[in-house]
C-alpha cells in the first residue's frame, strides 16, 4: 500500500456514530471528574470498611480487622431486620414505580396542550420537588423551623386521608368475595396517592418535553391516511416517547430506593452511627446498591430492545 493511501486512510473523518460517542463522553466528563474527586476516596473506604471489622479507638481513631465477606453474610442471614427491610423496599418498588409511570404519563398527556391555567397546574405538580429539595430544607432550618417534622406530619395526614377513601372500596370488594391479598393490591395505589403524586413531578416534565417534541406533521399525515386517535397514540405517540419511558423508569427506581424514610437506608444509618458497627453498615449499603444495579440492568435490558429511536 502506497504512502498516500495510508495518509488518506488516517485523515478519513470520523463516522456519525463515533462523533456521537465522543460527544457523549465529553458530556459526562465533568460529572465523572466530580465523582472521582468528591466521592472516590469515600467509596474506596466504604469497600474497605465492608470487608473489615471496624473497632473505634478513643476519639477519631479506629482499627481494621479483616473479616472478608462476614459482614455481608451476617446482614443477609443473621440480622433479624435487614432481609425484611429489603423485601419491603422491593415490594414498594413493584407497587409504586408502575403507578408513578402511568400516572405521570397520563398527566403529561393532559398538560401537553395549552389551556388557561396550565402554568399553575405545572407549578403544582413541580411544587413537591421544590419542597423536598435540600436547599428548601436548609432555608427552613435557618429560619428555625423543623421542616422534617412538618413534612412528616403532612405526609402522615395525607396518607391517613387517602386510606380513609379506600375503606368503602375494601368493604365492597370483601362483600364480593375477593381475597384480602388481591384487595390490598387494588387499593394500595389509592392509599399511597400522596407518595405517587409527590414522586411524579420530574417524570411528568420529562414525558411532557418528549410529547411536545413530536412533530405535528406526523399526526397530520396520519389523519390524511385516515388514522384515528387510538391508532395515532400507539403508532406515533407511544413509540416516540419510549426512550423517555426508559429514562423515567430508571429515575423512578433510583428515587424509590433512595427516598426519604427508606427503611433499609435508615437501618444502615442506625447501624453505623448508633450501634457503631461501620463494617456491617457499609456491607448493607453495598448489598442494597447491588440489588439496585440488578433492577436497573433488568429494566434496561428489557426496554432497550423495545425502544424506538427517531432519526
Amino acid at each position: 500500500m502506497s504512502k498516500a493511501a495510508v495518509l488518506g486512510r488516517r485523515k478519513r473523518p470520523l463516522s456519525l456514530r463515533a462523533r456521537e460517542e465522543l460527544n457523549g463522553y465529553a458530556f459526562i466528563l465533568p460529572w465523572l471528574i466530580g465523582l472521582i474527586a468528591l466521592f472516590g476516596v469515600p467509596l474506596i473506604m466504604s469497600v474497605v470498611f465492608a470487608l473489615n471489622e471496624v473497632k473505634i479507638i478513643g476519639t477519631g481513631g479506629y482499627t481494621l480487622e479483616f473479616a472478608g465477606i462476614e459482614n455481608f453474610v451476617h446482614a443477609l442471614t443473621k440480622d433479624a431486620y435487614y432481609p425484611k427491610y429489603l423485601a419491603e423496599s422491593l415490594l414498594n418498588l413493584l407497587y409504586n414505580v408502575p403507578v408513578i409511570i402511568v400516572f405521570s404519563f397520563f398527566v403529561a398527556m393532559l398538560l401537553k396542550n395549552k389551556f388557561r391555567g396550565s402554568a399553575a397546574v405545572n407549578a403544582i405538580f413541580f411544587l413537591p420537588i421544590i419542597l423536598s429539595s435540600g436547599l428548601f430544607l436548609q432555608m427552613q432550618t435557618n429560619f428555625g423551623q423543623d421542616t422534617t417534622t412538618t413534612l412528616d406530619a403532612a405526609m402522615s395526614s395525607a396518607a391517613n386521608l387517602s386510606a380513609l377513601k379506600s375503606v368503602n372500596m375494601e368493604k365492597y370488594l370483601l362483600e364480593m368475595g375477593l381475597s384480602e391479598d388481591f384487595i390490598s393490591i387494588i387499593t394500595g395505589p389509592i392509599d399511597r396517592i400522596y407518595t405517587v403524586i409527590s414522586s411524579s413531578g420530574v417524570q411528568i416534565f420529562i414525558f411532557l418535553a418528549g410529547l411536545k417534541s413530536i412533530s405535528p406533521s406526523l399526526y397530520e399525515a396520519a389523519r390524511v391516511e385516515g388514522g384515528n386517535g387510538w391508532e395515532m397514540f400507539w403508532k406515533i405517540t407511544f413509540p416516540m416517547v419510549t426512550p423517555l419511558l426508559l429514562v423515567n423508569l430508571v429515575y423512578s427506581i433510583v428515587d424509590t430506593f433512595t427516598s426519604v424514610g427508606n427503611s433499609v437506608m435508615d437501618y444502615a444509618y442506625k447501624q453505623a452511627f448508633t450501634e457503631m458497627n461501620f463494617g456491617l453498615s457499609n456491607a448493607m449499603c453495598w448489598i442494597y446498591l447491588a440489588i439496585l444495579g440488578v433492577c436497573i440492568a433488568v429494566v434496561a435490558g428489557i426496554m432497550s430492545k423495545r425502544i424506538f429511536y427517531y432519526t
